[in-house]
C-alpha cells in the first residue's frame, strides 16, 4: 500500500531496529494507546514533510491536552512506536494512509502490531497470556492474569522486582485499556478475548515488515508476529498466499 511519497533518507549512522528488546520499560504504566494522538502525529507529519518539525507543531498546541509536559510525553511515545525505530520510508507512507479518515481498522490493526514490535513487555504479555488463552478456547482475561504474569517474568526480567505495587496496578489496568482500545479485547469489568479486524492491506504491511526484517519466505507465516493478531500459521499462510496471487496477476 505504499502510495505516497515521503523523503526520509536514513541519517549517517542509522540503522533500522526492527522490535524492542531487552528490559521491559513502564510506558504502558503512563499512557495507553494513544490512537488520536498517533493519527494526528502522522496526518501533520503527511503535511510538514519533517519529523522534528511536526513534533514541535504538536508540542506546541497541536495537540489538545492543555500541558505541555503531557503533550511532550505523548510525543516521545508516539514517537517511539512510530520513527525512533528508523522505520524504511515505505512504512510511514503506509501507516499516514491507514490514517486518513474512513481507515480506522487499518490505523487499529496496525498499531497494534507497532506498539507491540517496539514495546517487548506488550508483546510478551500477548504472546504469552492472550495467545495461548484464545488457541485454547478461554476469553476472559482480568487485572490479576496480568499480575501473575509480571511475578512470572521477574526470573527473566529482574527490573519488574524493583517496580511498586502502585506501578504495576497502573500498569496492569493500562495494558488492558489499550489492548481494548486496540480491538483485542472487550468489555470493562471483564474482558473477553476477541480476535482484531485485521483489513487486507495491513496483512500486505506487516508481510513487508518481515520480509525486509530478513526473515525467510519460508518462515514467515510462522513468525509470531501474527499472533498479535490472534492468527496461527494455517491462517498466516493462507492470507500471504493470497497476497502473492494478487501480486501476481497485477
Amino acid at each position: 500500500m505504499h502510495q505516497m511519497d515521503i523523503d526520509m533518507p536514513p541519517k549517517p549512522g542509522e540503522t533500522t531496529r526492527w522490535r524492542a528488546s531487552g528490559s521491559y520499560l513502564l510506558r504502558l504504566a503512563s499512557k495507553t494507546s494513544l490512537i488520536e494522538e498517533s493519527r494526528q502525529f502522522l496526518l501533520a507529519f503527511a503535511r510538514l514533510g519533517d519529523i522534528e518539525t511536526t513534533r514541535q507543531a504538536l508540542v506546541n498546541g497541536g495537540l489538545p491536552q492543555r500541558s505541555r509536559p503531557t503533550r511532550v510525553t505523548i510525543l516521545e511515545i508516539v514517537q517511539i512506536r512510530l520513527t525512533r525505530w528508523h522505520p524504511p520510508a515505505w512504512v510511514l507512507e503506509d501507516l499516514i494512509a491507514f490514517a486518513q479518515d474512513g481507515h480506522q481498522a487499518e490505523l487499529l490493526a496496525a498499531l497494534l502490531l507497532h506498539t507491540a514490535r517496539q514495546d517487548n513487555l506488550l508483546y510478551d504479555i500477548i504472546q504469552q497470556i492472550i495467545g495461548p488463552r484464545c488457541f485454547a478456547g478461554e476469553r476472559e482475561l482480568i487485572r490479576a492474569d496480568v499480575q501473575r504474569f509480571l511475578d512470572s517474568a521477574q526470573a527473566n526480567h529482574p527490573e519488574v522486582m524493583g517496580w511498586s505495587h502502585a506501578t504495576r496496578e497502573k500498569l496492569s489496568s493500562n495494558v488492558l485499556t489499550t489492548l481494548r482500545n486496540f480491538g483485542l479485547l472487550q468489555g470493562k469489568a471483564t474482558r473477553q478475548i476477541v480476535e482484531p479486524i485485521v483489513p487486507p492491506a495491513v496483512v500486505q504491511h506487516l508481510i513487508g515488515l518481515l520480509q525486509e526484517e530478513g526473515v525467510p519466505a519460508e518462515q514467515v507465516a510462522y513468525h509470531t508476529d501474527w499472533q498479535l493478531w490472534l492468527w496461527d500459521a494455517a491462517r498466516a499462510q493462507k492470507a500471504i498466499d493470497m497476497f502473492n496471487l494478487q501480486e501476481r496477476v497485477v
